[in-house]
């Protein structure tokens, strides 16, 4: 719950902070472009402002995500419960499916969370109106087409969430400790965001093996003619991750000792 809680104050401080501040923010970042286009209508909306948003928030997502599912494995080993759990007629695979599903479960509710607190206020606070995207060029996007594309990015965006929290789940099997899975999963989320971003074409071969640039894809989504193409094969990618790390979590959890 404490995740949930944070997520809300990080919005509400968004949301008070542009209807405050914002409009000053918003005439330097468009300054630029009113020199060369003629801006009419409701520019800064609540569709710009959860667009904002779901960027700013995009890495620190998992963050919150990873405090809970790199819990999951090791807490019981920690408390010893897992061995009261394991002395019932579940199997150790049934087992950690239930404990995969219930982290799935989870992340569902949250995104969905997350969704409604990045949209609901933003568009009641500043209402709505079309989108302009600054992404592989300028992309302008009708007003129609903006929530669809929204609820289509969350979509897309759980199931990044869902290969990054099997992660964390493996290195909590792995390491049998909650402190060394988060920040091994936190090492991995941020090694590989580097790898991703960095400067001068470096890596740049490297990033298709990347789960967080596929992650990162759902910025397809808000251009005018969307790549499905492309995303479908993310897609895939991310799915790949998803049953390798879940498949090692599994083996390793069946040849533990539980005893020591």
């Amino acid at each position: 719950w404490i995740t949930f809680g944070v997520l809300t104050v990080i919005m509400t401080l968004i949301n008070f902070g542009i209807y405050t501040e914002g409009d000053e923010m918003f005439a330097l970042l468009l300054k630029p472009l009113t020199r060369q286009f003629l801006i009419e209508g409701n520019i800064i909306n609540g569709y710009l402002i959860a667009y904002l948003s779901l960027n700013m928030l995009w890495v620190h997502i998992p963050v919150l995500l990873v405090i809970v599912t790199a819990d999951l494995v090791s807490g019981e080993m920690d408390s010893g419960t897992i061995r009261n759990l394991l002395c019932s007629t579940w199997t150790r695979t049934q087992w950690m499916l239930a404990k995969l599903l219930a982290a799935y479960i989870y992340i569902l509710v949250f995104m969905l969370f997350a969704g409604v607190v990045m949209l609901l206020p933003a568009t009641l606070i500043f209402g709505t109106g079309d989108l302009i995207v600054f992404y592989n060029g300028l992309q302008v996007i009708v007003n129609e087409e903006v929530f669809p594309k929204f609820i289509f990015s969350l979509a897309y965006g759980m199931l990044g969430m869902v290969t990054f929290a099997s992660v964390s789940i493996m290195f909590s099997v792995l390491l049998k400790n909650s402190l060394a899975a988060i920040l091994a999963s936190l090492g991995v989320l941020i090694v590989s965001t580097m790898l991703q971003t960095f400067a001068f074409g470096l890596f740049e071969s490297w990033k298709p093996l990347l789960f967080t640039y596929h992650m990162a894809q759902w910025q397809q989504i808000f251009v005018q003619e969307v790549n499905l193409q492309k995303l479908g094969v993310s897609a895939l990618v991310l799915l790949v991750h998803l049953v390798v790390v879940n498949t090692v979590s599994i083996v390793q959890f069946n040849r533990m000792k539980i005893t020591q």
